[in-house]
């Protein structure tokens, strides 16, 4: 340890890439920049400003990088935001870290800036995010969205499972193919509506998710989920269809839940025998 307050430690790392290697860490668990909130980001860079002046100061560097990675892509290993304070003299271990060339076409180059100068646009501005108090009030918000589309589907399968179940006695008992298949349609109906509670729930959990780690430009408060969603390519086919479709055909991945495909799904298959042994019984 060379340097620590209530906020932040610095450190020797046990295998530094060069002598003199410092890794700064803020105390609280952050798993990368986006979880950073205002004031932890404007405490750190002080930090790091200051002890890249220590280095200096001590060491003599010829030069300094002040390396930060955030993702497995980026090279992050340990998932805790830290930033590397590494000098450098020519030759040195760490040799480059930029590659010598590329070769990105203009188009790949132009989309890039497009899509970055509109969510700057359109979101919030740089530098110019949310307050911590904010964003706890923008937070309650999106978990009553969460809570309500939870409670709604607790309340769907309140309800199903009394009347299903009285549907398909009476099918049996009088060995009713119509009251059977109106058990069954019940189930079918009710799936459906639960199944758009649970797609809405988990946008709404994504969007909670944005909002808590800053990782998007969301309006102050806003409680459209459609901001997180990944966007299909501008003008592709396959991107207005889903959109189309999205608000009335849950995907694949919401029906295979267990708390729809495999609920609902034992109550259809019964349903099915019942209203099978019905009509072979007629």
């Amino acid at each position: 340890m060379i340097y620590e307050d209530e906020r932040v430690v610095a450190f020797f790392p046990t295998k530094p890439a060069v002598v003199g290697h410092v890794l700064v860490v803020p105390r609280r668990h952050v798993p990368d920049i986006w979880a950073l909130d205002e004031s932890e980001a404007a405490y750190l860079g002080r930090v790091c400003v200051r002890l890249a002046g220590v280095v200096r100061k001590a060491l003599r560097p010829e030069g300094l990088n002040v390396i930060q990675s955030n993702g497995a892509a980026a090279t992050q290993t340990v998932f805790h935001l830290h930033v590397h304070l590494v000098p450098r003299r020519a030759g040195d271990a760490m040799g480059r870290i930029w590659p010598a060339r590329t070769r990105y076409s203009e188009a790949e180059k132009d989309e890039a800036w497009a899509l970055l100068r509109t969510a700057c646009q359109t979101g919030v501005a740089v530098g110019d995010g949310p307050s911590g108090e904010d964003r706890r009030k923008h937070l309650e918000l999106v978990q009553a969205v969460v809570t309500r589309m939870a409670g709604a589907s607790a309340n769907v399968k309140t309800w199903l499972l009394p009347v299903v179940t009285a549907l398909y006695g009476f099918g049996v008992t009088e060995r009713s193919a119509g009251l059977a298949l109106l058990g069954l349609a019940t189930v079918l109906l009710l799936m459906y509506i639960d199944a758009n509670y649970l797609r809405v729930e988990r946008e709404y959990r994504q969007l909670y998710d944005a909002v808590a780690r800053n990782a998007a430009p969301i309006r102050a408060f806003s409680l459209d989920p459609s901001g997180v969603a990944v966007p299909a390519r501008p003008g592709s086919r396959p991107g207005r269809l889903a959109a189309a479709r999205r608000p009335w055909l849950p995907g694949w991945n919401v029906w295979r839940s267990w708390s729809i495909l495999p609920f609902y799904g034992v109550l259809a298959l019964i349903g099915v025998v019942i209203v099978i042994s019905a009509v072979w019984r007629a």
